[in-house]
C-alpha cells in the first residue's frame, strides 16, 4: 500500500517528466539510434468503490547484433478503498554500428467493476500523459519508431455495450511520414487540461501529450458497468532500415478486453 501511495504522490511529477523527455535514461545524441515510448495515467476521485478490480502488466525486449539495448518497464495499481488506479509502462531502445535490430513493448491494463444504483451518476477523473521519442543519424540505413496508445472504456455488462471511451495514440517513424499524436472520446468525457507539442520531420522527432478530464454519466436504472483502462508501448530500432511496418502491439488492447467482457 505505501508503494501504491507514493506512485500517486508523484504521478504529477512523473507525467511532467514523460512530457518534458528528461525521464529517459539516455540522451538521444549519445546513440546512433534512439527510440522511447512511455505512458502513464491515475484514475482518480471516484463517485463510489468499484466490486472487484483487476490489475496485469507484460513486457518484452529484443535486442540482435551490433550495439543494442531494449528495456521495458510496466506496472498497474488499482485500490479499492479509497477507489485510486494508476498505471505505468516504460519502453526504450538504444542502437549503434551495423546489422541490430532492439525492440521493446510494454503493457499496463487495470479494470473495476461497479454498481450503480437507478437515478444515480457515475464519474471519475483521469491524468493521462503520453510520450514519444525518436533518433537517427544515418538516415536512410537507420531507422527508429516509437508508438503509444492509451486508452480506456466504459462497459455496460447489464445491456453489454460500450457507453464511453477515451484514447490518447500516437505514433513516430524516423526516417518516414507515418508521423502523428491524437485524442478521442466520447460525449460524457471532458478534458480540463490539454497540452500537446510535437516535431516531425528531420533526423530528431518528439511527440507528447499531457491530458487531465474526467467523465460523469447519469444512469436511470440500476446498472452494471465495467472501467477498462488499457496503455501499450512500443520503441524499435533498426539497421538496416527494415520493410515492414511497426506492429501494434502485445496483448489484445482495451478493444479486444471489452469484447472477450460482452462473450462472458
Amino acid at each position: 500500500m505505501k508503494k501504491f501511495q507514493g506512485f500517486v504522490k508523484n504521478f504529477v511529477q512523473v507525467a511532467t517528466l514523460l512530457v518534458t523527455g528528461s525521464i529517459l535514461a539516455a540522451s538521444p545524441s549519445q546513440a546512433a539510434t534512439f527510440a522511447s515510448s512511455n505512458g502513464a495515467l491515475e484514475f482518480t476521485n471516484f463517485s463510489q468503490s468499484p466490486l472487484n478490480v483487476g490489475t496485469g502488466t507484460n513486457v518484452n525486449t529484443l535486442a540482435q547484433g551490433g550495439i543494442v539495448q531494449a528495456q521495458a518497464t510496466a506496472q498497474a495499481f488499482f485500490v479499492i478503498n479509497p477507489p485510486v488506479a494508476f498505471n505505468l509502462s516504460l519502453t526504450e531502445a538504444i542502437g549503434q554500428g551495423r546489422d541490430y535490430l532492439g525492440l521493446a513493448e510494454s503493457e499496463a491494463r487495470v479494470i473495476g467493476d461497479f454498481v450503480v444504483e437507478a437515478s444515480t451518476s457515475f464519474a471519475f477523473d483521469f491524468t493521462a500523459a503520453l510520450d514519444l521519442n525518436t533518433f537517427i543519424e544515418n538516415p536512410p540505413a537507420e531507422n527508429a519508431r516509437a508508438a503509444g496508445d492509451i486508452s480506456f472504456v466504459l462497459f455496460d455488462r447489464t445491456n453489454q455495450n460500450v457507453l464511453d471511451f477515451f484514447s490518447l495514440t500516437g505514433n513516430l517513424t524516423t526516417e518516414g511520414d507515418n508521423d502523428f499524436i491524437a485524442l478521442q472520446k466520447s460525449d460524457n468525457v471532458a478534458f480540463n487540461v490539454l497540452a500537446q507539442d510535437s516535431q516531425f520531420g528531420g533526423n530528431f522527432e518528439f511527440a507528447n501529450a499531457l491530458v487531465q478530464g474526467s467523465l460523469e454519466r447519469f444512469f436511470a436504472n440500476k446498472t452494471d458497468l465495467t472501467l477498462i483502462e488499457v496503455k501499450t508501448n512500443k520503441a524499435q530500432v533498426q539497421a538496416p532500415e527494415p520493410s515492414t511496418t511497426l506492429a501494434l502491439f502485445l496483448g489484445c488492447g482495451v478493444v479486444g478486453i471489452a469484447a472477450v467482457r460482452r462473450k462472458k
